[in-house]
């Protein structure tokens, strides 16, 4: 007859993997959503502490073109990028 104990652990291993991995994922968009709070509590802080409405940030933001704040943004995401490369290698 056939030993299929190998074939079991496998079997046993795989679960616990994808069980972890929906914890992990769930972990994960936690985390995710934490960050977004708190980027927008520092964007509120920020305006606040410049005694500025929404619309004058509105307003300053589209006197300084899109442009800009698109190049600025891109220069923070690969800064975030380059600083996440480096807590993994920690």
């Amino acid at each position: 007859m056939a030993d299929f104990s190998r074939l079991n652990r496998y079997r046993q291993e795989l679960r616990k993997c994808k069980e972890k991995r929906i914890e992990m994922d769930a972990k994960i968009r936690d985390l995710e959503r934490k960050c977004k709070e708190e980027e927008n509590t520092a964007i509120h802080d920020i305006v606040r502490e410049a005694n500025m409405t929404p619309e004058a940030l509105a307003n300053l933001i589209h006197m300084n073109g899109a442009e800009k704040l698109a190049a600025i943004n891109a220069d923070a995401d690969k800064e975030s990028e380059d600083t996440d490369y480096d807590d993994e290698n920690d």
